[in-house]
């Protein structure tokens, strides 16, 4: 993955914990209807950046296309 890339997972997962932690001083109602949802998003991206840095540097290489 681009490093690029990376970094803006790595700040969209902080985005979204900072609305996390907003809604849930500030927002009873929207952090009871998204409260979970925005968590859940937020690992999930987590568990893509964790993915990527198991693999090796091989792996890691994007063919794109074969030659033949």
């Amino acid at each position: 993955m681009k490093s690029t890339y990376r970094k803006k997972l790595e700040k969209a997962a902080n985005f979204i914990r900072e609305v996390f932690d907003d809604l849930e001083t500030e927002g009873k109602e929207d952090f009871d209807n998204y409260g979970q949802r925005l968590e859940d998003l937020a690992s999930e991206i987590d568990d893509i950046l964790e993915e990527e840095d198991l693999l090796t540097d091989e792996e890691k290489i994007d063919d794109g296309f074969e030659i033949e």
